[in-house]
């Protein structure tokens, strides 16, 4: 069964619900972006008000993929009291396409305010590449994150490892113990997961931990056993998805923690 986007966010709905503003961190690699503008024009539909921002740098939005853009250093954005999407930011390189955002401390203080109910975090780099290892400086996760999804690109779950197609691979290959050419399979993610420096580096204690496995189109048996031994074996990682967040339906697939499941809802 397709997962409803309700239904892939029911703990954020219940601060949604009880007019708290919630905020959403993206990490990782293959598809960020993508991904906080999936989830911008999802809650817009459900009639919230989006605030869509960064801790580091990334591309201009496109026109048409927000209603207000903003550059504020001050971070100072005028309440909204329809739905929209606000993207903010503090500076803009003319040069490269890109926008700055803002330290998590300001994004922080940003959701105490409340002036909008959903905030939005591209909270990580990654060069482009599908899969990525955090350096010591990252990422950058505000701290009063509800949600931390880390992606990951396609062709890479039970592909064999390839240092030109992971940013930092020295860094991943040490975390992991996996060696060029091993496959990336599911007991190897599953070390990424757990170590303190891994997929979820930073990530505040209460936020919900979601990893998803984008431009995967489908899922067989195997890879389905695999994927729920290794939720068996990070308690700390509420759910695995799949899909393709460009397409319809973005999630196909939502595997959670097996104390999570219920009749209602067996996959989410």
């Amino acid at each position: 069964m397709i997962p409803t986007f309700e239904a892939l966010f029911s703990d954020e709905y219940k601060y949604l619900n009880a007019g708290k503003c919630i905020t959403i961190s993206v990490i990782g690699a293959g598809g960020k972006t993508s991904t906080l503008f999936w989830l911008a024009e999802a809650f817009y539909r459900q009639g919230k008000r989006v605030l869509l921002t960064t801790t580091t740098k990334m591309y201009r939005p496109e026109p048409g993929g927000c209603h207000h853009l903003i550059i504020d250093p001050q971070a100072n954005p005028d309440r909204k009291n329809i739905p929209s999407v606000t993207a903010l930011f503090s500076a803009e390189n003319a040069e490269n396409g890109k926008v700055a955002g803002f330290t998590p401390e300001v994004i922080d203080e940003l959701h105490r305010r409340g002036d909008f109910d959903v905030i939005l975090v591209e909270a990580d780099g990654s060069r482009g590449l599908p899969l990525k290892a955090p350096a010591g400086h990252e990422p950058c996760i505000p701290f009063l994150s509800n949600c931390v999804i880390a992606l990951t690109g396609g062709n890479v779950l039970n592909f064999p490892a390839v240092g030109q197609r992971i940013h930092r691979w020295e860094i991943f290959s040490a975390l992991t113990c996996v060696r060029s050419g091993e496959p990336l399979d599911c007991a190897v993610f599953s070390r990424f997961i757990a170590h303190a420096q891994g997929m979820f580096k930073g990530s505040p204690p209460q936020a919900r931990r979601v990893w998803l496995l984008n431009q995967y189109y489908q899922i067989d048996n195997g890879l389905r056993d695999g994927l729920y031994g290794l939720l068996r074996r990070n308690p700390s990682l509420s759910a695995v998805w799949l899909g393709a967040v460009r397409e319809s339906p973005p999630i196909h697939t939502c595997l959670s923690q097996p104390m999570r499941r219920t009749l209602l809802f067996p996959d989410c």
